[in-house]
């Protein structure tokens, strides 16, 4: 008889919005095809750290005490920022721009960052390999929780990468997805493991 955990399931869902979308295009063949970006030396050395439990909370170990004012305790934090729960904790404490990990052109206009267009989808792209990552690190975790993976662009300043468990009561990204006017470019990928 084999060894049916070996092929347990795991159930991958992609969502994104009308922006996002339109700049991915993930239905439209094209030849050649997109190309995958790599991982920089900085992400690769970020990503082999793992991944650390805080009080029920998982963040990448290269983040634990890199914030400043954020008590190390997830339940200090939370009290002292005013986060909402563990997934709000883990929402702000797991995120980074992925724009200073990738050869993108970044632009300083009156102060403010600005990336075009094409770099910004190498950016979600990138994301998208990140999340990967972050699912195999899950993975490989004695016992796997369901993540889920954000990768949302604020117009054309910035890429930003996040991740949190995935709770009971985390529906709030469905709202924000559905805004059909928002110029915000945002992808969501669950894992359940």
């Amino acid at each position: 008889m084999r060894n049916i955990d070996r092929y347990r399931a795991t159930v991958l869902t992609v969502r994104m919005n009308e922006a996002a979308a339109s700049a991915l295009q993930p239905l439209i063949v094209v030849d050649p095809p997109p190309v995958v970006p790599s991982l920089s030396q900085g992400l690769r050395e970020k990503l082999a750290l793992g991944l650390t439990c805080n009080e029920g909370a998982w963040i990448f170990t290269e983040h634990v005490g890199q914030w400043v004012g954020v008590p190390a305790s997830a339940s200090a934090a939370i009290a002292k920022m005013g986060w909402k729960d563990l997934s709000g904790y883990e929402w702000f404490v797991n995120a980074f721009h992925l724009e200073d990990y990738a050869s993108v052109h970044v632009a300083n206009l009156d102060g403010q960052p600005q990336i075009g267009r094409e770099d910004q989808i190498i950016l979600f792209r990138l994301g998208l390999v990140v999340a990967d990552r972050v699912f195999a690190l899950n993975r490989a975790l004695p016992e796997p929780v369901p993540v889920r993976c954000v990768i949302g662009g604020s117009a054309d300043t910035c890429v930003v990468f996040r991740f949190h468990q995935i709770r009971p009561g985390d529906e709030w990204i469905d709202d924000v997805l559905r805004k059909p006017d928002d110029p915000d470019m945002m992808v969501v990928v669950d894992h359940h493991p």
